[in-house]
């Protein structure tokens, strides 16, 4: 489920009042489009408003390969007043072609006394203003949010996964993985991202290999060393995009040396994650790429 799309956008409703909502993208396995597109759109925008109480609609969509079935939901950042707050006008009131508001009908008639274009008047008992919803729910642009809804909605999508090796999980950044970038249509830089996702898809199997062998713990603390802060480092230095290929290609062959040293030590003397100990095996595993090193992490 990919929800890293969201976008603004606003449309009028039908009473002229204007509707500030959002989208999001879900991205389904292509088993979905087995089943029926109306009672799929109706789960998920159930979902959305039982959960969050606010109005949504969707849409679904494949692309001409038949490869990218997806769900466009628009929802809105306002819930709707149960009452509407109306301001009714107690004397004629007088607005120019500007939309601001003349004390008196003079200020918006020409020299021959007829009103000029584009000024109105709104009558006596008429309403001028309303609120007819509530203010924004900041909550709709936290990340906190977002990673509640790629929890819920994974959830939603895999109870029509049948096998259970095809269920999808929800990337955590507390995790021992790394995310994969999607690839949108005619993106430039398609050949770059597919090596860099090719880099990351490594570290996901040997991430995965290294957690059978010593505690996730570990394998995080060689994730934040190896690529998380050298990745920052490149950015506040100003380097190329293209390092963060060559940090992860660097980190899996770090990863895998150090899972190899592992092996090598008896249980007993294995060093615990987040000790200085086992911060030096990681720095004596990483010199390893260019050439061996006296093993001092081992005294």
């Amino acid at each position: 489920m990919a929800e890293e799309n969201q976008r603004d956008f606003k449309r009028s409703g039908s009473a002229g009042r204007c509707i500030e909502a959002r989208v999001v993208i879900i991205a389904l396995p292509e088993e979905y489009q087995y089943l029926k597109p109306d009672d799929v759109l109706k789960k998920f925008t159930d979902f959305f408003k039982d959960k969050y109480g606010v109005e949504c609609v969707a849409a679904l969509h494949h692309n001409k390969s038949q490869t990218n079935y997806h769900i466009h939901l628009v929802f809105a950042e306002r819930k709707e007043l149960s009452e509407p707050q109306v301001k009714i006008a107690s004397r004629n009131m007088f607005y120019d072609e500007n939309d601001r508001h003349c004390r008196t009908k003079k200020e918006i008639l020409d020299a021959d006394g007829n009103m000029r274009k584009g000024c109105y008047i709104i009558p006596k008992g008429e309403s001028y203003s309303g609120h007819y919803f509530e203010p924004k729910n900041p909550y709709f642009k936290s990340r906190k949010f977002l990673q509640e809804l790629k929890e819920g909605y994974t959830e939603l999508i895999n109870e029509q996964i049948g096998r259970e090796e095809d269920r999808l999980e929800v990337y955590r950044k507390d995790s021992i993985y790394l995310p994969t970038k999607k690839i949108g249509k005619n993106n430039p830089k398609e050949e770059f991202i597919r090596k860099n996702n090719e880099e990351v898809t490594k570290w996901n199997y040997y991430a995965a290999y290294a957690a059978e062998f010593m505690s996730e713990d570990h394998v995080k603390e060689v994730k934040h060393k190896e690529v998380v802060a050298p990745v920052k480092e490149s950015i506040a230095s100003g380097n190329d995009v293209s390092a963060y290929g060559q940090i992860v290609n660097r980190a899996v062959r770090t990863l895998n040396n150090i899972v190899k040293e592992w092996l090598r030590i008896p249980k007993e003397y294995r060093p615990e994650a987040k000790t200085d100990l086992f911060h030096q095996l990681i720095d004596y595993c990483r010199a390893k790429l260019k050439q061996p090193r006296d093993r001092g992490w081992e005294r």
